[in-house]
C-alpha cells in the first residue's frame, strides 16, 4: 500500500534519522534536513509536503512520534497541505519483550501477524480490533473509511496513515478486507452521450458551457462531461471507479498556467495510481485556448504572478501535446496565463467540429 515514494526501507531510515538525537522534540529544520537526505530525488512544492506529512504520520502510527495537535500553532500552514513545524519523541514505544502478538490466537485472516519481527503497542491494539471486527462480522457491509477508521482506532485519519505502513500489502491486510468505501469526493458528470468517452473541465463556467454546447451536437466526442472543482479533482478521481457506467477515455482541461498545468499532472498520476484509464490533454480545446486569447489581442495571455522553476516548467508541460508545447511555453516564459474561462459556446464548438 505504499506509495511510489515511500517504502519501508526508507521510511525506516527516515524514523532512525529523526530518533538519533537526545531530544525529545524534533524541530522544522531538522525534519526537512532529515526528509531530504533520505528522499533525495522528491519533488518540490506541494507533493514534498505531502511527502513529508505521509512519512511523519506513517512513524506516529509505529509509536515512534506524536504530532502536534492539528488545531494548535506548531503547523505551517502557509501552503497546503498544512505541515508540523516540530514532532515529539516517544522513547518508549517497543512492545514487551514477551512478543504477546505471537501466542495470541489470531483470525485466519490475520495468522501472518505472528511473523511480524516487532510492533508497537498501537500496531498491536488495532491488530486486535481488526481481529474482534472479523470474528464478530464487522466487515460484511462496506463502510467509508474514516468510519472504519473510528470504529478500529477512535481516530478518523488514523487508519489512512496504518496503510502506509508493513501491516498492509501482498498477504497482509487491505482496505478491501476491511469492506473500505473510497474515500473520495463525489466527482460531479452529467451524462451527454451512451458511451464512456469522459472530458473533465478545472472551473465551473467552461464546464456549464461545454454541457450545454454537447447537448446540441448530433456527432458528439464524449458521452460524459464532469466538473472538477480545481485541485478538488485530486479528491475526487476515485469516484469515477463508482458510476454507475463505464469510463474508457478521460481528457483534461484547465487553465493554462502554472497551478492549472500542476493540476492536470497531478491528474494524471493520481489516475494512473487508481487504475483509471490515462488522463490526456483535451488538445483541441487547448488549440481553441491560444487561439480565442489571440483573437483578444493577447497572443501571449494575460500577466501572471506566478513564478517557478524552469524544471518545474519542463514538468508540467508534460500534460500538454507536443504540437502545443512550443505555444504553451512561450506563454508561461513571458510570465502570462490563459485562463480556461475564454472557453465560449464558439470555441468549444470549434473544438468538437474537428473531433468529431
Amino acid at each position: 500500500m505504499m506509495g511510489p515514494e515511500i517504502d519501508e526501507h526508507r521510511l525506516d531510515q527516515f524514523e532512525r534519522g529523526l530518533l538519533a538525537g537526545t531530544s525529545v522534540r524534533v524541530g522544522a529544520q531538522d525534519l526537512w534536513r532529515t526528509l531530504a537526505k533520505v528522499f533525495p530525488h522528491r519533488t518540490p512544492g506541494p507533493a514534498e509536503r505531502r511527502l513529508l506529512l505521509d512519512a511523519l504520520r506513517s512513524i506516529e502510527v509505529r509509536g515512534g512520534i506524536r504530532l502536534p495537535p492539528e488545531r494548535g500553532n506548531r503547523w505551517d500552514r502557509s501552503m497546503d497541505p498544512a505541515v508540523p513545524t516540530s514532532v515529539d519523541i516517544v522513547r518508549d514505544q517497543t512492545a514487551p519483550a514477551a512478543f504477546p502478538w505471537r501466542t495470541f490466537p489470531w483470525h485466519q485472516k490475520l495468522h501472518w501477524v505472528v511473523q511480524c519481527r516487532s510492533l508497537s503497542n498501537q500496531q498491536i491494539e488495532f491488530l486486535r480490533r481488526v481481529h474482534e471486527g472479523f470474528v464478530k462480522g464487522m466487515f460484511r457491509e462496506a463502510a467509508p473509511l474514516k468510519y472504519r477508521s473510528l470504529q478500529l482506532t477512535g481516530d478518523e485519519k488514523a487508519l489512512a496513515s496504518l496503510t502506509t505502513t508493513s501491516l498492509f500489502g501482498p498477504g497482509r491486510l487491505t482496505l478491501a478486507m476491511l469492506a473500505c468505501l473510497p474515500d473520495a469526493l463525489p466527482l460531479a458528470w452529467e451524462a451527454v452521450g451512451d458511451g464512456g468517452r469522459m472530458v473533465i473541465f478545472e472551473n465551473a463556467g467552461p464546464f456549464n458551457v461545454a454541457r450545454r454546447v454537447l447537448a446540441e451536437i448530433a456527432a458528439r466526442p464524449y458521452d460524459i462531461i464532469a466538473y472538477g472543482g480545481g485541485r478538488s479533482v485530486l479528491a475526487a478521481l476515485g469516484h469515477i471507479k463508482t458510476i454507475e457506467r463505464g469510463v474508457e477515455s478521460i481528457h483534461y482541461v484547465g487553465d493554462l498556467d502554472h497551478a492549472g498545468l500542476d493540476i492536470a499532472w497531478a491528474t494524471r498520476n493520481c489516475a494512473r495510481d487508481l487504475g483509471l484509464p490515462a488522463v490526456l490533454p483535451a488538445t483541441e480545446l487547448h488549440r481553441q485556448m491560444l487561439a480565442g486569447a489571440e483573437a483578444f489581442g493577447l497572443p501571449q495571455g494575460w500577466p501572471s504572478i506566478e513564478r517557478f522553476s524552469e524544471g518545474d516548467r519542463q514538468r508540467i508541460l508534460e500534460v500538454i501535446a507536443p504540437s502545443l508545447r512550443s505555444q504553451v511555453t512561450a506563454v508561461l516564459r513571458a510570465g502570462c496565463r490563459i485562463p480556461e474561462e475564454i472557453l465560449g459556446p464558439d470555441e468549444c464548438r470549434r473544438a468538437w467540429v474537428v473531433l468529431s
